[in-house]
Parts: C-alpha cells; sequence; structure tokens
C-alpha cells in the first residue's frame, strides 16, 4: 500500500489517522484512549493508578500485533509460569536466545521487549500486561491473562514457527 501526506494541507491528526489505518492498528476516540468499561477489565498493573486496564480484546489484539517469533516467545515463557514468583529475567533472555549467556543475552531480550512495549502503547496501555520488579529481575503474569495470552498465541500466524508449538506445557508447569 502506498500513500502520501502532505504536510502542508494534511493535520498531524490525518497524517496519523492515514499511518494507523494503513498498518492496522486501531484508531483512537476524539480525546485519546478508547473508554474501558470495568466489567470488561480482566487486568490492571497493581499499585499504578495512572496504569490503564487490559481487557480480553486488548490483551488478543496485542498478541496479533507481535511481528516476530522471539516476541511470541517471550510471551509464552512469561505465561508457562503465572503468578508469584515469577520469572527471572535471565531466564526468559536464555529460552529466547539459547545461543546467549549472561549481559548479552539480557541485552537481546531488552531489544524485543521495548518492541512489545511499544505493541501495548499502539493499545493504549504503557507496557506489557506483566508486573516487571526491578528488584526481583523477574517478570509476573496474572493467571487469568496467561489463560488469554496462551490461547491468543495458539492462534497467530506464527505458532508453529516457535519451538515448543509441538509440546506446550500444562499452564503453570515448572520450567526454571
Amino acid at each position: 500500500m502506498r500513500f502520501t501526506i502532505d504536510t502542508e494541507s494534511d493535520s498531524y491528526e490525518d497524517a496519523m489517522r492515514t499511518v494507523r489505518a494503513a498498518y492496522g492498528k486501531p484508531q483512537p476516540e476524539p480525546g485519546g484512549r478508547p473508554e474501558v468499561l470495568p466489567e470488561d477489565v480482566v487486568w490492571k498493573p497493581p499499585g499504578r493508578y495512572d496504569y490503564p486496564a487490559w481487557t480480553e480484546e486488548m490483551l488478543r489484539s496485542w498478541v496479533k500485533s507481535l511481528h516476530t517469533v522471539e516476541e511470541l516467545d517471550v510471551v509464552w515463557r512469561v505465561c508457562a509460569e503465572p503468578g508469584p514468583p515469577g520469572v527471572r529475567g535471565q531466564v526468559i533472555a536464555e529460552y529466547l536466545s539459547p545461543h546467549l549467556t549472561g549481559k548479552p543475552a539480557l541485552t537481546a531480550l531488552g531489544v524485543v521487549s521495548r518492541r512489545m512495549n511499544t505493541a501495548a502503547r499502539e493499545l493504549w496501555a504503557r507496557q506489557t500486561p506483566f508486573v516487571i520488579d526491578e528488584v526481583k529481575r523477574t517478570r509476573t503474569v496474572d493467571r487469568s491473562v496467561a489463560a488469554i495470552l496462551l490461547d491468543a498465541l495458539a492462534d497467530h500466524p506464527l505458532w508453529l514457527r516457535m519451538r515448543h508449538h509441538s509440546n506446550p506445557p500444562a499452564l503453570g508447569s515448572p520450567h526454571s
């Protein structure tokens, strides 16, 4: 698809609507984030009143918006062990990049995490639907969120390219 934006006659908002439509991204409601009804909320980040809630539709849309096997692998790895204590970043990094260890693996995870956060912001969330504990260096996902994300992963076009697709674990099985 090709489109033209005339910076002299098109407003910034019109240009962004054109770009979002071309890439199949949700269009913002006038005034910003689409309204989220309390009954539609699946999960809200704890302790952060300013972080928006996630709905099932948002969670499924977020998974659909991920474009690489690496991004999907991070989601799968965190969701494979939902709830506390969470999955350590190093474990996720080495799952994502088994040929790397230590700092290079964490750097690769950081690159993928930034892309995942960008995809979340497209849905009017601030970051991935995980609780990230910087002190413990863990990512934790709520069980109800994990169930939705794992279901959405199984429907993703890249599912068959993920290394665990032929033998997915039961929700909550140990992998550390």
